[in-house]
């Protein structure tokens, strides 16, 4: 009889597939038109506009991971908001 997989086998695959999964790139909805507030730094600016295309694109396709990304608080990458402090629990 053929032994189950040890959990540490499955949660690095499952690991593994988030990752894969994440990777994918994102076609996210791309604006006509897009009017940014000129005393947002180019970071805060982008990280905005990230998350307005995310939810914007949840909305269109009903795809969770969307909004998930959208309503998250931004990653280093993305840079943080100027003057705002965002504390997880």
């Amino acid at each position: 009889m053929k032994r189950p997989p040890a959990p540490q086998a499955l949660a690095v695959s499952a690991a593994l597939g988030v990752a894969a999964y994440a990777a994918a790139p994102e076609h996210l909805i791309e604006p006509k038109v897009l009017i940014v507030d000129g005393s947002l730094s180019r970071t805060a600016a982008k990280s905005l506009t990230m998350a307005a295309r995310r939810y914007d694109t949840f909305s269109h396709t009903g795809d969770g991971r969307y909004a998930k990304a959208a309503l998250s608080l931004p990653t280093r990458a993305e840079g943080e908001l100027r003057g705002a402090t965002f504390a997880q629990a």
